[in-house]
């Protein structure tokens, strides 16, 4: 055979290749998604961004204390998760043994529309400079920030959703009993764990 044969099946077997592990659902499948998507070059689902949420803050946070975050407590999520990204770079830095997963900008857009959504958004309590002073120099919290909630698709979908407001969104007791229930989590819908 001619080199050029040889080339084409090359590359045509390596394109089948690619395309099967991408499509089947495969752990590497699994891995090349999710770091698309926390790279931005794919959207997160409003179920998928609450899973994201739940797994990268419990990992310093337990539930009760997320659930239990008001706008007495500190500002908004939009100006907290920047902070917890550089919080997670220094205690990996000083507790090397313990393995936390980093919050890229994009997850971190996805993060704070969850927890808007499900505790609640006081953005607008704050003056836009103080809260682009506290966003920092994280480019896309900036853009979300100035974004009206309505055009934010995991913060809208979700906020429609009443059997997931918890905190001081709507009765801290009855939002969490309903959480656990089947039949308050349609198939499709984040579940709380």
């Amino acid at each position: 055979m001619s080199k050029k044969v040889v080339f084409v099946i090359g590359v045509v077997s390596f394109a089948m290749i690619t395309l099967g592990l991408l499509w089947i659902p495969n752990p590497i499948n699994k891995l090349v998604l999710s770091e698309a998507k926390a790279n931005g070059y794919m959207e997160y689902s409003p179920a998928e961004a609450f899973d994201l949420a739940r797994r990268i803050c419990t990992q310093c946070h337990s539930d009760d204390r997320i659930k239990l975050y008001c706008p007495r407590c500190g500002p908004p999520f939009i100006a907290v998760v920047p902070h917890m990204q550089t919080f997670i770079d220094n205690f990996k830095q000083t507790k090397p043994n313990i393995h936390f997963d980093n919050i890229t900008e994009h997850q971190a857009v996805a993060i704070v529309q969850v927890w808007n959504a499900v505790i609640g958004n006081w953005e607008k309590d704050f003056r836009e400079q103080d809260m682009l002073t506290l966003i920092g120099h994280y480019d896309l919290l900036a853009k979300l920030y100035k974004t009206p909630v309505k055009e934010r698709k995991i913060e809208w979908a979700l906020s429609q959703r009443d059997d997931l407001k918890i905190g001081h969104m709507s009765g801290l007791e009855g939002a969490q009993k309903n959480l656990g229930k089947p039949e308050n989590n349609p198939q499709g819908a984040p579940a709380a764990k």
